[in-house]
């Protein structure tokens, strides 16, 4: 995604909100510059508590490690589809 609106925004943070309120951690990667942009012009980050990653790879690899920012993980994260009982490949969604 390359653009983001006003309306998508709303949508993104009530979409942060309600997995917080579940205990789900939400976490952001490969943001793209003018999407970044929109994000930290609005009061998005002020009331998001995931962290951005530059790259998927960078987020897998932080998450799997049991740690956020150097902190100890409260949850164990959904990252291996066959540990979930999952038997379709995942399919990346751009």
């Amino acid at each position: 995604m390359n653009l983001i609106d006003a309306s998508a925004l709303e949508s993104l943070e009530a979409i942060a909100d309600r997995l917080r309120a579940a205990g789900v951690g939400f976490h952001l990667s490969e943001v793209k510059g003018p999407v970044m942009d929109a994000l930290k012009r609005s009061d998005f980050f002020e009331h998001f508590k995931g962290q951005v990653f530059l790259s998927q790879f960078e987020a897998v690899r932080v998450l799997a490690s049991g740690t956020e920012a150097g902190a100890p993980a409260t949850a164990s994260l959904p990252l291996s589809p066959a540990r979930h009982g999952l038997t379709q490949p995942v399919r990346r969604v751009s």
